[in-house]
């Protein structure tokens, strides 16, 4: 049937331009991805819909934008999604308001990353502009200590920290470690006090403990020091803890208990990145103090440093009496040194050891166990090493200028980790040694890590003389050529030691436990050394201005 087109009536559909319920939409969906955890969705609607509304909707809006904002950003913070966090922050930041804890979230965040410097920026913006700020100083003491290394700065932050946080004694005892470290023999008092007060807040906890034997040690509080080791050893000792314990009695003369401490460096649980040789984890070849060794063939064996190497070394000769044979196993450096010594033991690079036969091996510092030594019976202490006279004869041609002037040869920095034990002295502090008329001086610097020898002053008279060293038998025969040795560093210092060549030893107010006795006329190591100490830290100009005094009385002394 045909329908006729008159009677088809076209409706149009009704327009509407409001938008409010378009609005209303936008906002439940936001809120439901939100709170559903789908925050990328919810986010995202929440900005489209900040552009568009204004007055009473935009603070009410942006009030929920920042709060699934933080949340999120926390969420991805503690999924150690750190870069996620910080683009959601990022994201925050660039709305016209968020909080300002989003400072101390991002410099966290930084942080967490590697990025101390970001980390520092963000946390001293959150110190400024919060008025609640005391708990961000211990995120800016923790990082300022462990990623930047200003330890001073450290210290300015935790003690603003203690205002808020009076009974914290992790504060306290990081403030004592720290004045310790940075001021060594300075602010005495403080460290006392520091440490002593997280004792009373944690009288139990190791670190606490350890911390403070080792202050009162330090300050020869001897009573002090013996009552806190005494407690820390019923606290579950680490090997660290234990090893610093042997420390304290070899630095405080007490060797046989020491040395048998000391035995613990192997097992430290702060070695780093340092290694010890293959052979000491052989348990069952190891010398264990209760072994009959007199008909044994036992393998002495190097250890770490040259300057430990040439310092025990001098306990072979006494080893000898006590077992059938000897062997010694020694750094490739100093294999000439030693064959060219006449120790009367067969000496061998580490990569020979198979050829070597033996009962049992004995690391090169338990020596001094074997050996039952006494500060009072070190052996060989005027010297025990030799390099031959055409050597040294030679390097004196090739090396040496011929003239009258005092030859005195330096070294005043050690490797990295002497930097840390503050034994190293500025070159600066030298420079009067080497503008002395009638005085040529040589450095013994092999590694001028510091770059220090490039910034002498025109007039000072010194001879690089370290590069052309190819061994320590180099170094050896270039002391022989010199009138006197002035050191800090424990290598060169131990082998003019080793060779009776007469030495001037600078020593910083705080020495390390090998170096008990820095005051007269030797060292008790070695009779040769005679110790210039600073009257306090690092105050380098008093032992130098003695050591000039020396010089020149030496010289009046030539002629």
């Amino acid at each position: 049937m045909q329908v006729s087109k008159r009677l088809v009536v076209k409706k149009e559909i009704p327009i509407d331009t409001a938008r409010d319920l378009l609005y209303s939409m936008d906002t439940a969906m936001a809120e439901y991805y939100c709170q559903n955890k789908d925050y990328e969705k919810g986010l995202k609607l929440y900005r489209d819909i900040l552009a568009q509304v204004e007055g009473v909707e935009f603070e009410n809006i942006t009030q929920k934008y920042i709060t699934y904002s933080l949340e999120y950003a926390q969420a991805k913070m503690q999924e150690k999604k750190y870069i996620e966090a910080i683009e959601i922050y990022r994201a925050l930041m660039q709305s016209s308001g968020f909080p300002i804890t989003i400072y101390k979230s991002i410099g966290l965040c930084m942080k967490a990353i590697g990025n101390a410097d970001l980390a520092i920026k963000f946390l001293r913006r959150f110190e400024e502009v919060s008025p609640d700020k005391e708990d961000v100083y211990i995120y800016l003491a923790d990082i300022t200590y462990s990623d930047i290394k200003d330890n001073v700065k450290a210290i300015e932050y935790y003690e603003k920290a203690l205002v808020k946080n009076p009974n914290n004694f992790s504060l306290y005892n990081m403030l004592g470690h720290l004045y310790s470290t940075c001021y060594q023999d300075k602010f005495k008092e403080k460290q006392i006090e520091y440490l002593e007060k997280a004792f009373s807040l944690a009288p139990n906890n190791r670190i606490v403990v350890k911390n403070l034997a080792y202050v009162y040690g330090k300050f020869g509080e001897i009573q002090k020091a013996d009552e806190f080791y005494s407690k820390l050893l019923y606290l579950s000792p680490t090997h660290s803890d234990l090893h610093a314990y042997g420390a304290y009695l070899v630095k405080h003369q007490r060797f046989s208990e020491g040395f048998k401490f000391l035995q613990h460096r192997f097992q430290k649980e702060d070695l780093g990145y340092t290694s010890f040789p293959q052979i000491f984890n052989n348990k069952k070849k190891r010398w264990n103090m209760k072994v009959d060794i007199k008909d044994k063939h036992v393998l002495v064996h190097f250890e770490q440093g040259f300057g430990d190497s040439i310092m025990f070394v001098r306990f072979v000769k006494q080893l000898q009496e006590k077992c059938a044979k000897v062997s010694l196993v020694v750094q490739n450096g100093l294999i000439e040194l030693f064959k060219g010594s006449n120790l009367g033991v067969d000496i061998y690079q580490e990569n020979e050891l198979s050829k070597i036969n033996y009962d049992y091996y004995i690391p090169m510092m338990d020596l001094p166990i074997l050996c039952e030594t006494k500060p009072n019976t070190i052996p060989l202490a005027g010297g025990y090493l030799k390099v031959s006279r055409a050597k040294v004869n030679a390097y004196r041609k090739e090396y040496i200028n011929d003239n009258n002037k005092l030859k005195i040869g330096i070294a005043y920095e050690g490797t990295l980790a002497s930097k840390e034990t503050d034994r190293d002295i500025p070159l600066e502090f030298l420079h009067p040694l080497m503008m002395m008329p009638g005085v040529e001086v040589y450095s013994f610097q092999v590694d001028d890590l510091t770059n220090q020898m490039d910034r002498i002053p025109d007039e000072a008279n010194m001879v690089r003389l370290g590069k052309t060293f190819k061994n320590w038998e180099d170094t050896a025969a270039a002391m022989k050529c010199m009138d006197l040795m002035v050191t800090t560093d424990n290598g060169v210092m131990n082998l003019a030691g080793a060779l009776g060549v007469k030495t001037f030893a600078l020593f910083n107010k705080i020495t390390e436990w090998r170096w008990f006795q820095t005051e007269g006329n030797d060292i008790a190591w070695y009779k040769s050394v005679r110790p210039f100490q600073t009257p306090t830290s690092k105050a380098w100009e008093v032992p130098v201005i003695q050591i000039i005094e020396e010089v020149r009385k030496m010289q009046s002394q030539r002629y």
